[in-house]
């Protein structure tokens, strides 16, 4: 089973790196943590699900 708040972090720790090289619009931890937890909710409400790669497939480049 996957960690919603893991899931979370992840989504708003990328969406805070991706705003910090765009010093024209930025983005708090706050808001981030928000729109990653929509991103999840959107993931799940079209049916869709985070998981855990499997360690025995090969990875894509």
């Amino acid at each position: 089973m996957i960690d919603p708040h893991q899931v979370n972090t992840i989504i708003s720790t990328t969406i805070c790196a991706f705003f910090g090289h765009h010093p024209h619009a930025k983005i708090g931890i706050e808001e981030a943590k928000l729109l990653a937890k929509q991103i999840a909710d959107a993931i799940n409400e079209a049916g869709l699900q985070i998981a855990a790669a499997d360690p025995a497939s090969p990875k894509a480049d």
